[in-house]
């Protein structure tokens, strides 16, 4: 009875140690050029939580607090591992620019300065540039063919 206890407490380690590997190993926010983030900028944020949610199992982690009093929600699967997207209500200041609901894309850059150097001499126009917040340093820019994208590098 007492070898059966051990095989199972030792494959269960086994496949809790194989899991771990596979996060870690498959962490989009480590390895250069995964797509490793997603904002999501929306003029109704309750609505299209619910409709996420609703249909897709979407949900809150967190809604941090931040100083710039952004209404930012971060989302994740239910059952899924890591966060992976940001859900943004576009306030006003913002409608008044112009800006429409959209998604940006975040790829992962082992070095996001020399990658901003690489996009500027390559044609892409930053519409931010290397900010800081919570240990990543990230900017986005339009891409040659007129797409948005971002860079970020996790500190």
């Amino acid at each position: 009875m007492k070898i059966l206890l051990y095989v199972v407490l030792a494959v269960s380690l086994l496949l809790n140690a194989l899991t771990a590997y596979v996060i870690l190993a498959k962490n989009p926010m480590k390895i250069q050029g995964d797509k490793s983030w997603t904002d999501l900028y929306t003029n109704d944020i309750d609505a299209t939580l619910k409709f996420l949610n609703d249909n897709l199992g979407v949900q809150v982690v967190k809604s941090p607090d931040n100083k710039m009093g952004i209404d930012y929600r971060v989302l994740k699967a239910k059952d899924g591992i890591f966060p992976y997207a940001g859900l943004m209500q576009i306030d006003e200041q913002h409608k008044k620019e112009g800006l429409k609901p959209h998604a940006t894309i975040y790829i992962t850059v082992d070095n996001y300065d020399e990658m901003h150097k690489r996009f500027i001499e390559q044609g892409a126009k930053p519409e931010v540039e290397n900010l800081h917040v919570n240990n990543m340093k990230f900017g986005i820019y339009v891409i040659p063919g007129g797409l948005d994208i971002g860079i970020v590098q996790y500190l």
